[in-house]
């Protein structure tokens, strides 16, 4: 979910705002400045989502091991310790 707060807000509730991104899987807020979009403060969750989303090759690779999945190309975990 998505919030919007002025950066005189997040200066005087940056701790809380810090504990509550922590607590949830997604979240962002959008810090403005003279009400301007001016920064962004993400969740972990969300930050690395928007990190493996931007990296090409490895949703190429991700987008093949979902093909891979679904046309039963699998190998066993015995397989591969062998």
């Amino acid at each position: 979910m998505t919030k919007i707060a002025s950066v005189s807000y997040v200066r005087a509730h940056l701790p809380e705002m810090v504990a509550s991104l922590g607590k949830k899987k997604r979240g962002r807020v959008i810090i403005t400045r003279n009400g301007a979009a001016s920064a962004v403060l993400l969740s972990p969750e969300e930050l690395e989502t928007l990190e493996i989303l931007a990296d090409k090759k490895l949703m190429l690779s991700l987008l093949k091991a979902e093909e891979d999945e679904r046309a039963q190309r699998l190998v066993t975990h015995e397989d591969i310790f062998k």
